[in-house]
Order: structure tokens, then C-alpha cells, then sequence
């Protein structure tokens, strides 16, 4: 435990550091980056060092299953992260569909924060308010480009990283099974494939609302490569200290400190998961572990609370939501109604029945673990059944929460606490029941619960006709990047929103960005972008509308070439301040500084 904990806690301190050095005099900037690395390293490696048990753990028991997984769990990692980001024939590729635009946001992100900016700092995909997200992995990458590390190379390495941390928690938090229930999530879905003959491999979850974790979130949400294995290990340890495991490897303090109280830097998901655990022991487990849970909250309190306000604002208020259901009704009628044994279920019976297609056999054997949790004979038997009651109940209980509530503007944004429900629930079932099982009993429902999610990851992995989704020109990037380099931070470029904008993706501030990012991150952009759309097209008064949108420069190009044809191009008579074969940039600058609408004509 102590190499994951070296690694993770030197991401958040390294983090931590750069955030604090933003906010200083000297900013963000290459000295900075390399100190706020290199010196959180050294200290975190002499504090791990010094702290008591072995650097590195002797195996208790090596298992075939667990052997097989780990190179399963790798060549994933290898196939999904080493092309996460490439170029091919000039052309910028991911391999995801999934990755279109979150990988794109992230280039944006990171890019944006190595200019330094001025902290909070602004939005760069939305310019009337500041940066509402958990941006912590994008500062750390942000930090490798400041010290010479390009942002593409440093996505792969921190998502190698990262993955490797991930399997390590994986195995701590619940041994191979945890590994394949990660890896293998997934119901029913997957058994269409028997509907047809030839079969054929594809992501039969991709169009529904539990998707594959590997593809859907851990390649795309990249402030999973560090919630996930933190919070992994924050459980793990959480488990053994509650249960008085002094026989295995704990975290010291220090440690569990780092990776809870900087948790909403990176995942605000993963943080009220964990919070909601600490509450839930406080209230309902063993009252001797109280005043543990008081200091670990207390010492937190502070910097968690800082960087819940940064990456909150404590506002958007309208992403917390009542929707019973979830995603079951829509999903019901989109897309499960086109199957006519579907269709001819009871109308009543057919948001249950995509529960079960989307969870399969994990909420039936919750359901009769908690009910036989409930009944306990013996006192070893009741100490055992109390221990596994404090994981499973918080996990259903949440569960639950998110069945009836949204907790974000996008419904589905409530699989980033599915996640750790189901998690805690599958450790649970396979503690209790499946590892006590005969084998011949427990392989059919192994094969169950992972068939789905195995064919859907295959299918997910499997190369398309065009070896990955393109999603720019690498050598129009390169000119865009070399001709705004000397554009400051806080400058605002109108542009055609969409994700993959070489003036975005090199780090600058626009208008709007994605209206997809805009309405998932519950920002209201609808006013903004026709007042937008009026600038663009150059309709009788857009100056005005121009300095009302703090517009300093209009970037004009391919995209908007494209999608305004009908412009007047009244900014001709502008400065062009950058020009190449990508476009031009006019500076629209003299624009804010009139005093009426008048004085700019």
C-alpha cells in the first residue's frame, strides 16, 4: 500500500502546491511547476519511508484468477490509454467514440491552465464565470507541460499511471473479484448478441444507462485515474481500521488526510461517496470509531471546504434534482421498446425490467443479502454481519438516492455514484455468499454477472473501419498554437462553439464552448449563444452585442467559414492581429473600450 500511497498523495500534493503557487505572486509557471512536483515528492517519499511497515508487501497468495485478470485489466490499459490521444496521417485521433469531446475539453483544460491564468480561474469553454469543475489531474498534467512534457504525451503517462494504481486498489479493496467487477460491470445487455446469427462483438451497453465502466468512465472522466484508486484505497484502509485488521498495512494519518481532503480538486462524486460513507459510520457503526471519523472530518474541514467552493461556487443549485426512476422510463422508450419481447411486457413491469437488464443479478442478491444480514445467529457471526452491514447498507442506501434523485444536470452523471454503490454491494455479495459457494455453483453466476460487460468491453476495444475518430489537424493546431501563444490568458475569442476548435484545444478563452459541456455542467448558455450567433453573422448591431459579450478577438475559420456562409464579415475593417492558413483573428478590442454603441461606428 505504501507505493499507491506514495503516487497518489504526490498527485494531490503536487496538485495542492501548483494551486497554491497560482494563487501567489509568482503564478503557475515552469520554476513553480517543478518545485511544487519535485519538492512534494521528496517529501512524500521521506514521510512514506519513515513510516511504519514495509515499502513493499510479500504477495499473501498469488491465484491464477488473479494473474489472469491483472494481464486482462493491462491489456486494457495498453489498448484503451496508449491510444487514448494519437496522430495518424496528420490527422489527431482518439480511439473512443466516447472520448470525442472529453478529450477535447481536457486538452482545453489543461492548455488553458499551463498559461497562467489568474486563480479561480475563468472559464475557458463559458467567459461570464469561473471554472466549475473538478480540474485537479488537469492541473497535475498541467504541470508536466510547464516542465516539458507535451499535454498528449502526459494524458497517456498519467492514464498508465493511473491505471496501474487502479489495479493495485482493485486487488487491496477485494482481490481478483474486484478486478473483473470493475472491468465486467454489466446485466442482461449482453445476451442479445444470441439474437442473430453470425454473432459479432460490439459494446451491446453503449446505448444504455449502465454503461461499461472501463469505456464510458474511466477512459473518458479523467479525474477517475485518481479518484478511483484514492477512493479504493481510502475504503480499503477504512475497513481494516474500523475492523481492527492490525495485522494488515494501513494508511498513516497523514495519508488519508491528503486523499480525503483534496478528493474535491479531482472528483466531486467520489467526495460526497466518501463523505456519505464517514456519515453513515458516524450515525449507524460502532460508536468507538466516532472519534476517529471527528478528526479525519475536523483536520479536512478546511481545505476540502476550499476546494469544494472552487470547483462548486457553492451554487448550480438547479443540478440537484427529484427524478425518480433515474434513466429507467426514457431508456424504457428509446431504445428497449424496439424489442418486441419488450414491448409486450405490462406496462408497469417494464422499468423493472430494465433495471434488471441494465444491473442483472446484483440488486436480486443485495436485496437477499441485506435480508439475511438482517437475521443474525451467534455472537462471531453478528460481529461478522455487523462489519458487512456497514458496507452493504451505505451502499444500497445510496443506491437508492441516486434511483429517485439527479445529483448533477445530466441524469446520467449519477454513474459516478452507481460506481461506488455497486462496488461496495458486489465485495459484499462475493464476501458473503459467492466465495462461500461450491465452485459449480458459483461459476454460472460468475458467468452471469460478467458475460455482458466482458462482450461489451471486447466490443468497445475492437478497432473500427477507420482506426479511431478524428478529431483535428494536427499541423493547424501547431500553427493556431504558435500564432496566439502571445495572446493573454484572460483574452475572450469568439468562435463557432464546438468541442474540437484549434483556438479551444491550444487553451484559450472563448464565447462558449460545446453546448454539450455547457448544459451537462448546468451553466445557462442559451442567452449568450444568440446574442452569439447575431455576432457571427454580423446582423445590424452585433458591435454592441460584441462588447456585451467581453468579446476581445473574433477568430475567423474553417468552422466558421462552414456555419455563418451568410456573414456580412463587417469586422473586415478591423486590425487582423493573427493570420495563416488557418484563418484570422481580428481584434474587436476597441469595441469595449467605446463608451456607447455609437462610438465604435
Amino acid at each position: 500500500m505504501k507505493i499507491s500511497l506514495l503516487f497518489l498523495t504526490w498527485i494531490a500534493l503536487s496538485t495542492s502546491l501548483g494551486v497554491g503557487f497560482a494563487y501567489s505572486q509568482y503564478g503557475l509557471v515552469p520554476w513553480t511547476a517543478a518545485v511544487s512536483l519535485g519538492v512534494s515528492l521528496v517529501a512524500l517519499l521521506i514521510a512514506v519511508l519513515v513510516s511504519p511497515g514495509q515499502l513493499l508487501n510479500r504477495l499473501e497468495k498469488v491465484q491464477a484468477s488473479g494473474i489472469i485478470l491483472a494481464i486482462l485489466f493491462l491489456t486494457f490499459a495498453i489498448r484503451a490509454f496508449s491510444q487514448v490521444i494519437f496522430v495518424e496521417d496528420g490527422a489527431v485521433k482518439v480511439l473512443s467514440p466516447n472520448n470525442l469531446g472529453d478529450i477535447c475539453l481536457h486538452l482545453t483544460h489543461i492548455n488553458f491552465l499551463a498559461s497562467n491564468p489568474h486563480y479561480w480561474p475563468e472559464n475557458p469553454i463559458y467567459a461570464f464565470d469561473k471554472l466549475r469543475y473538478p480540474i485537479g489531474i488537469d492541473i497535475f498534467n498541467a504541470e508536466l507541460k510547464l516542465i516539458g512534457i507535451s499535454p498528449n504525451l502526459g494524458i497517456i503517462l498519467v492514464a498508465f499511471l493511473g491505471s496501474l494504481l487502479t489495479l493495485r486498489a482493485l486487488f487491496l479493496f477485494g482481490g481478483p473479484f474486484a478486478v473483473a467487477a470493475f472491468l465486467f460491470n454489466g446485466g442482461l445487455v449482453g445476451f442479445i448478441m444470441f439474437e442473430s446469427w453470425p454473432w459479432h462483438l460490439e459494446d451491446y451497453q453503449a446505448d444504455v444507462a449502465w454503461k461499461s465502466i472501463p469505456l464510458a468512465l474511466f477512459v473518458t472522466q479523467r479525474g477517475l485515474l485518481y479518484a478511483i484508486p484514492a477512493g479504493l484505497v481510502l475504503i480499503t484502509h477504512w475497513r481494516r481500521t474500523l475492523d481492527s485488521q492490525t495485522d494488515r498495512p494501513h494508511l498513516p494519518f497523514w495519508g488519508e488526510w491528503i486523499l480525503y481532503s483534496t478528493m474535491p480538486l479531482f472528483h466531486l462524486h467520489t467526495f460526497i461517496f466518501l463523505s456519505f460513507l464517514l456519515l453513515w459510520w458516524f450515525l449507524f457503526g460502532n460508536p468507538n470509531w466516532r472519534g476517529h471519523l471527528i478528526r479525519l472530518v475536523a483536520f479536512s474541514f478546511i481545505p476540502a471546504t476550499f476546494f469544494v467552493y472552487g470547483v462548486t461556487g457553492f451554487g448550480k443549485t438547479n443540478a440537484l434534482a427529484w427524478e425518480p426512476g433515474w434513466t429507467s422510463v426514457v431508456e424504457a422508450r428509446e431504445h428497449w421498446r424496439h424489442f418486441w419481447w419488450f414491448s409486450h411486457l405490462p406496462h408497469g413491469a417494464q422499468a423493472p425490467m430494465v433495471w434488471l437488464l441494465n444491473f442483472g443479478l446484483v440488486l436480486p442478491l443485495a436485496i437477499i443479502l441485506l435480508l439475511y444480514l438482517c437475521f443474525p445467529r451467534g455472537i462471531d457471526v453478528w460481529r461478522t454481519r455487523f462489519r458487512m452491514r456497514q458496507i452493504l447498507l451505505p451502499a444500497i442506501a445510496m443506491f437508492i438516492l441516486c434511483a429517485f434523485i439527479r445529483f448533477a444536470p445530466w441524469d446520467w452523471d449519477n454513474t459516478k455514484l452507481f460506481f461506488w454503490a455497486y462496488m461496495l454491494m458486489m465485495v459484499a455479495i462475493w464476501e458473503m455468499f459467492l466465495s462461500r459457494w461450491h465452485p459449480l455453483i458459483r461459476l454460472p453466476f460468475l458467468f452471469v454477472f460478467f458475460f455482458s460487460g466482458f462482450i461489451s468491453l471486447l466490443g468497445g476495444l475492437a478497432p473500427n473501419h477507420e482506426h479511431g475518430y478524428a478529431i483535428g489537424e494536427e499541423e493547424e493546431w501547431i500553427q493556431v498554437d504558435d500564432a496566439l501563444k502571445a495572446f493573454p490568458p484572460e483574452a475572450v475569442f469568439a468562435i463557432y462553439p464546438t468541442y474540437n476548435h484549434p483556438a479551444l484545444v491550444t487553451g484559450h478563452r472563448v464565447v462558449l464552448g460545446f453546448p454539450g459541456h455547457l448544459w451537462s455542467h448546468g451553466l445557462e448558455y442559451r442567452s449568450e449563444e444568440q446574442l452569439l450567433n447575431k455576432v457571427m453573422l454580423a446582423d445590424p448591431g452585433w458591435e454592441p452585442l460584441s462588447r456585451k459579450l467581453d468579446i476581445d478577438y473574433l477568430f475567423w475559420g474553417p468552422f466558421e467559414q462552414e456555419h455563418y456562409p451568410s456573414t456580412a464579415h463587417s469586422w473586415d475593417n478591423y486590425p487582423v492581429v493573427a493570420e495563416g492558413p488557418w484563418g484570422k483573428v481580428f481584434d474587436l478590442r476597441a469595441l469595449k473600450k467605446a463608451a456607447t454603441p455609437t462610438a465604435a461606428n
